[in-house]
C-alpha cells in the first residue's frame, strides 16, 4: 500500500483499489490502466485521471446545488427543492453519460469550492431580505448535504447494497474518464468488456478481503 500526491488531490492505493482524500473509492489501479490502456500514463498522471473522474463525480453536489439557488427565485420554494433533489439523484447515476472533454474545465470550475460559497452567500443574503425564510431554510440544509457529501454517500450505499453485475458508479466515471482520454490522445483501448471483467474482480476481491 502506498500514496501519491500531485497538485490537486491525494489518493492512497491498494492491490485492490484506489481511494482519494476526499473518499472516493475506485476499484482500479494505475497498473489497471496501463494494462487496458497502454500509453495513457505517459500522457497524463495517474493522480489527474483521478482527479478528473472526481470532477465529474463532485458535479451532482453543485449542479444541484446551483439548480436549487436559481429556480427558487422563480418557482415555489417546495418545487425547487424536489427538482434539486431528484436531478441530484438522477445526475449522479447518469453522469458517467455526460463524461467528456469540452466541458470538463466548466464543470471544473462550477465545483470550486469559491464559486459554490460566493453563490450560496449571495443567493442565501437576498432571499433573507426578501423574507424567503424557507428558502433560505432549505438552502442552508441543501448547502450542508452537498457540501459533505451526504447524498453522494447515501446513493453510493444503496448502489453497493443493490445486487447485480453493474460496475460501482465511481467506477463508471473513471472508465469513460479513461476511454475520452484514450479517443481523444488516439491510443485505442485494449477491449473495454476485459476492463469492465478486472474492475469487476477487484470489487469482488475488495468485499472478500473486508468480510475476512
Amino acid at each position: 500500500m502506498f500514496s501519491k500526491k500531485s497538485h490537486s488531490i491525494n489518493i492512497l492505493e491498494t492491490p485492490f483499489s484506489t481511494v482519494t482524500s476526499g473518499g472516493h473509492w475506485f476499484h482500479a489501479t494505475r497498473e489497471t490502466v496501463e494494462k487496458y490502456v497502454p500509453g495513457l500514463l505517459k500522457k497524463y498522471s495517474f493522480e489527474s485521471l483521478i482527479s478528473k473522474a472526481v470532477t465529474w463525480i463532485d458535479s451532482a453536489d453543485s449542479l444541484a446545488m446551483l439548480l436549487y439557488l436559481g429556480l427558487a427565485f422563480i418557482t415555489e420554494t417546495w418545487l425547487a427543492a424536489v427538482i434539486a433533489f431528484v436531478f441530484h439523484y438522477w445526475w449522479y447515476h447518469r453522469k458517467s453519460a455526460f463524461v467528456n472533454i469540452v466541458f470538463e474545465k466548466t464543470v471544473r470550475i462550477l465545483n470550486s469550492e469559491i464559486l459554490q460559497v460566493s453563490v450560496a452567500a449571495v443567493a442565501l443574503s437576498f432571499m433573507g431580505i426578501n423574507e424567503m425564510y424557507l428558502a433560505v431554510s432549505i438552502g442552508i440544509i441543501y448547502f450542508f448535504l452537498f457540501k459533505i457529501s451526504l447524498l453522494r454517500r447515501l446513493w453510493d450505499k444503496f448502489d453497493s447494497n443493490r445486487k447485480g453485475d453493474k460496475l460501482p458508479l465511481n467506477d463508471r466515471v473513471l472508465k469513460m474518464v479513461l476511454i475520452r482520454y484514450a479517443v481523444y490522445e488516439d491510443i485505442p483501448p485494449v477491449e473495454v468488456g476485459k476492463l469492465d471483467q478486472q474492475i469487476r474482480q477487484a470489487v469482488i476481491d475488495f468485499n472478500t478481503k473486508k468480510k475476512k
